[in-house]
């Protein structure tokens, strides 16, 4: 099995693809990058669901002022 570094897999593909048909390959994790835990997980991805739901061309903060204003 060859290791390899992240970036250096992603950089060229193709090259490691042959490779890991023959020895099989480990990509290596990004330094400094960290873990997430399941919880935080899944927060970031409800997060990304619902990103770009609220078309960019509606100012929220005038209807939020607006709402307020006739309460």
């Amino acid at each position: 099995m060859i290791a390899i570094p992240y970036n250096d897999f992603f950089e060229n593909p193709g090259l490691y693809q042959k490779k890991a048909e023959l020895f099989g390959i480990k990509i290596l994790p990004k330094k400094g990058e960290k873990k997430v835990s399941k919880r935080t997980q899944k927060k970031l991805d409800a997060l990304n669901a619902v990103v770009g739901i609220i078309p960019s061309t509606i100012n929220v903060d005038s209807l939020l002022q607006e709402r307020r204003t006739s309460k």
